[in-house]
C-alpha cells in the first residue's frame, strides 16, 4: 500500500510556524505571565499593607516612649509638698485614695519603711486605668503637687489589653494602664517612734565603719 504523501508549500509552512509561535504564546501567557503577574501584585499589596502596620507600630512605639518621657518629667515641675512628722501613714493613705479616686479602678502596696537620720522613706507602687492618656497625667500631676511630700520613680503607661472597649491610640483615648513606683517622705521632727520604725541606716552605717 502507497502511503499518499506530499511536501508542504511554503505558504502553509509559514502558516504552521504562525500557529506554532500563537500557541507558544498563549501558553506562555497562561502558564507563566499571568501566574507571575498575579504573584507579583499580591506580593505588591501584601508589602504595602506590611509596612501600613510597620507604620502604625512605630508611631504607637514613639508615642508611648514619649508619654513615658512625659510622665517622668512631672515631678522636676511639680511643688515640693509638706514633708509630715512620723507616722504619716494615715493621712498619705487617704491623700492617695483622693488622687487615685477619680480614677476607674487602682491598687496600692506599700513597702518597708526606711530612715537615715531624721528622714524617713515611705515607698509604694501603685496602679490605676483612666480612660485616657490626659486622664492618666492629670492623676500623675496631682499626685506630685499633692499635700504630702511625694516622689514618683519608675513609670510605665501602656493600652489596657483586657478593656472590651477599642483604644484609639492616634488619639489616646481608652482605657490606659498606669504604674508606678514611689515615695512619701516624713521627718522625725515632731514626730513619735514606735514599733514600726526601722533602724537608722546611718547609725548602722557609722558603727559598720567604725567597727572596721
Amino acid at each position: 500500500m502507497k502511503i499518499m504523501s506530499r511536501d508542504f508549500t511554503k505558504r502553509e509552512k509559514v502558516l504552521i510556524v504562525v500557529l506554532i509561535v500563537i500557541l507558544a504564546a498563549l501558553c506562555y501567557y497562561w502558564f507563566v505571565d499571568i501566574p507571575v503577574r498575579n504573584g507579583i501584585n499580591e506580593a505588591t499589596s501584601r508589602k504595602e499593607s506590611l509596612q501600613l502596620e510597620l507604620d502604625s507600630v512605630n508611631q504607637k512605639i514613639a508615642d508611648l516612649q514619649q508619654m513615658d518621657r512625659e510622665l517622668a518629667n512631672l515631678g522636676n515641675s511639680g511643688r515640693a509638698g509638706y514633708m509630715g512628722s512620723y507616722n504619716n501613714s494615715k493621712a498619705e493613705l487617704a491623700q492617695l485614695n483622693d488622687v487615685l479616686s477619680k480614677t476607674e479602678e487602682y491598687a496600692i502596696a506599700f513597702a518597708d519603711l526606711t530612715r537615715e537620720g531624721d528622714l524617713v522613706r515611705r515607698g509604694f507602687t501603685i496602679q490605676f486605668t483612666t480612660n485616657g492618656y490626659d486622664d492618666a497625667k492629670k492623676t500623675i500631676i496631682d499626685l506630685e503637687n499633692s499635700e504630702y511630700r511625694c516622689r514618683i520613680g519608675d513609670l510605665a503607661c501602656e493600652p489596657d489589653t483586657n478593656s472590651e472597649e477599642e483604644v484609639d491610640l492616634k488619639h489616646w483615648k481608652g482605657k490606659i494602664q498606669v504604674s508606678a513606683t514611689a515615695t512619701f517622705y516624713e521627718t522625725m521632727v515632731g514626730g513619735v517612734a514606735d514599733e514600726g520604725l526601722p533602724a537608722d541606716e546611718s547609725e548602722i552605717t557609722e558603727q559598720t565603719v567604725e567597727e572596721e
